[in-house]
Formats: C-alpha cells, sequence, structure tokens
C-alpha cells in the first residue's frame, strides 16, 4: 500500500483522488491519499482525500505531509519550490522534480529553454511590463504574456497596435510573434522517470474568443494521421529532452503551413488531458498514480472518440453554488458530468466539465454543443 500527498486540493487534485478511489475498489487495495491546503472542505478532501493543513504558496504544511507520504505531486504549479526541494533531501520523492518545476513554471523561463533545447516555437523576446510596444519587435499584432501566475486566460494579452500599451499586462515576461493557425492541439504525456514515456493521441482546442478560455475540446483532433503522429512524436522528444517524470500537457500551433511549434507546457495533469477518464484506457490521472506508486505505465489508447467542455461560473452572479441541469443529462450513458465541489461560484470560476463520448467526433462535437445549453452553474445572488 502506498501513501501519495498532493499540495494543493482543487479539482486536479480531487480527480486523482477519485483515480486512486477507483484503483482501491477495483484491487482490493488500500492506498490512501493527503491532500495539503489551507480550505478543510476543499474539493480533494470532498472525494475522499485525507486533509492536511498547510500553504503550497509559501511551504507551510510541507513537512508533515512529508512524513505520511510515500510520494508528493502538485495539483497547482504555484507552490513554493524552495520548500519542495527540501522535502526530496528529507529521502520523498516529489512528481515533477523542484528544479524542473521552477523552469517550467516561469513562463519566460520555460520559452527560453525551448530555445535551449532547440525545440520549434514561437519567437519571442523578454519584456519588463513597461517599456514601450513597438512594430518593430514582431510587428502587430503581439501577444504578450506575463511571467508567472497565467492560465486560464489570464497572463496574455494581444496587442493590435501601439494604441493599446495602456491596456499592456504591468508584469514582466515576454513578448511573442503572433501565429497564425489552422488549430491548436494539445497532447498529453506520461513519463515514469525511467525510460518509458507514452503520448495520448493529440486533442483539438477550441477556445472562446473572449479571454482565451477553452470552450471545447475534441478528441482525437481532426488531423491527418501524419501530423498527428509528428504532434505525439514532438511532445514525446520535449520530456525526454527535458528528461521529465510524470504527467505534461503540451500545447501546440499548427501553423498555416503546417508546421507544430511549442505554445507552453503543464508539469501536471491538465484541463486537455479530462477526457481521459471517459474516453481512454488509462486516465491522466491513473497514470499520475502509477508514476507515484512506481508502477508501469497504462496503455494511452483512446476507446472512443470525446468532446469536452468546461462549466464556468455565469456572469452576474455569485455566492453559494447553484447548480441548474436537464435530467437527460444524467440519464444519458455517453455523457458525465463532473461537478468539482467548489461551495462558491462567481462568474467565469471553473465548477466543472462535461464529457461526451460517441462513434464519431463530430457526432461527440455536436452532441457537446447540444449538451451545454442544458446546464448552468451559478452563484445564488445576482449582482448589479
Amino acid at each position: 500500500m502506498a501513501s501519495i500527498g498532493i499540495i494543493g486540493g482543487g479539482q486536479l487534485a480531487a480527480m486523482l483522488v477519485q483515480a486512486v478511489n477507483q484503483v482501491n475498489t477495483e484491487t482490493g487495495s488500500g492506498h490512501q491519499v493527503y491532500v495539503l491546503d489551507p480550505n478543510p472542505q476543499c474539493p480533494a478532501v470532498q472525494f475522499g482525500g485525507i486533509h492536511v493543513q498547510g500553504t503550497p504558496e509559501n511551504g507551510e504544511g510541507f513537512s508533515a505531509l512529508a512524513e505520511l507520504a510515500d510520494g508528493i505531486t502538485i495539483d497547482l504549479e504555484d507552490v513554493s519550490v524552495d520548500t519542495l526541494s527540501s522535502v526530496v533531501q528529507q529521502g520523498v520523492p516529489v512528481v515533477p522534480d523542484p528544479a524542473m518545476l521552477a523552469r517550467v513554471t516561469d513562463k519566460l523561463k520555460q520559452k527560453q529553454w525551448f530555445e535551449e533545447l532547440g525545440l520549434p516555437t514561437a519567437a519571442f523576446s523578454p519584456y519588463d511590463g513597461e517599456q514601450p510596444i513597438s512594430a518593430e519587435t514582431f510587428g502587430f499584432p503581439v501577444v504578450q504574456k506575463v511571467a508567472r501566475g497565467g492560465y486560464d486566460g489570464r497572463g496574455v494579452a494581444v496587442h493590435n497596435s501601439e494604441a493599446d500599451y495602456e491596456s499592456r499586462l504591468r508584469a514582466p515576461g515576454y513578448l511573442e510573434k503572433f501565429i497564425k493557425r489552422k488549430m491548436e492541439v494539445a497532447v498529453m504525456v506520461a513519463s515514469d522517470g525511467k525510460g518509458d514515456i507514452r503520448a495520448y493521441e493529440p486533442v483539438e482546442m477550441i477556445f472562446h474568443e473572449d479571454g482565451n478560455v477553452l470552450d471545447y475540446l475534441v478528441g482525437p483532433a481532426r488531423l491527418d494521421q501524419a501530423t498527428s503522429k509528428q504532434a505525439q512524436e514532438l511532445a514525446i522528444s520535449t520530456i525526454t529532452a527535458m528528461q521529465g517524470c510524470g504527467i505534461f500537457g503540451i500545447e501546440m500551433f499548427l501553423t498555416e503551413q503546417d508546421e507544430l511549434l511549442i505554445n507552453e507546457i503543464a508539469p501536471r495533469t491538465h484541463n486537455s488531458g479530462h477526457y481521459t477518464i471517459e474516453a481512454s484506457r488509462t486516465s491522466q490521472f491513473e497514470q499520475q498514480f502509477r508514476i507515484l506508486c512506481g508502477q508501469a505505465l497504462g496503455d494511452t489508447e483512446q476507446l472512443r472518440p470525446a468532446a469536452m467542455f468546461n462549466l464556468l461560473g455565469e456572469p452576474g452572479y455569485g455566492g453559494e453554488t447553484v447548480v441548474e441541469q436537464a435530467d437527460e443529462m444524467s440519464a444519458d450513458e455517453d455523457v458525465t458530468v463532473h461537478l468539482y465541489g467548489k461551495a462558491q461560484c462567481f462568474a467565469g470560476r471553473k465548477m466543472g466539465h462535461v464529457t461526451v463520448t460517441a462513434d464519431s467526433v463530430d457526432a461527440a462535437f455536436d452532441k457537446a454543443i447540444i449538451m451545454r445549453e442544458k446546464i448552468l452553474i451559478r452563484g445564488a445572488q445576482k449582482i448589479g
């Protein structure tokens, strides 16, 4: 029996807890999951994780977690890397490695690492958040990204002219050449740190025009076989070059010239891999469990086409979470609703996701569009 520690108790931790629960049920084992979070009722605890009081950002409670767990992983990237390094020195494995985490969670360092390793990525230039933005660098439009704290559409701004300077993000990071693309794709990769690295099939990401937030995910991506294989090979070669151990979400641009460029990497389970729970032989969360326990990686085969959409808090509301859902969603065997157990809901907050499986990608996508109209999550109080 292994004990797993998770730093952060959000939805990713909750889904890992659920995966471990399933393994325990199927095998009769008694693996335990400890969850470090400031909130004793965080989502992961609601799904059966054992709460450990602590604060991911400053390292509070890490030593206590290390005394309980045989291996530790993360639910979020904003963690104290220095304290994680001291946990490794205590003899407790941490996945991903803190040294890699330090290079990847700073988006500028991540881009510079791509360049150092000779990996294909969009042209970029460091930017302090204050200097004028002119057409001399990459022309317009140009993309500004902050080095730290950017996720779910935050920390990214597109400047269409010098007139957008006042709306810039006032934080250090970099400017990046705007890439005209046919598609944005992601490849989930599992690496056991011993030489076995496996990629899932690429998925297609469709983003909401406002806010750069994932709108729909379609898997497998609607790519020709050669491009799909190329994306998997690029993902595997990237994690091989970085000597990564763990689960990684690798986002890419497919340019108008059919070139694949790495956009960014998440060193953890990822939104673009949630569909694997229903659609793949081994989910990204079971893979994470296997890596932490030193077990062999599972098969990444996708069993059925799938589409997924996020459930975001409805604008204009706040407060206690209210879910309005059509009964037919729960009755449909091909539709799975995941609610994250967040007690408070506000506009744009990630509250859950829905996965639809079908006999074809197009059928799954079409049905996901229909299902999206049948569920709404909002706060109990109307604002304004």
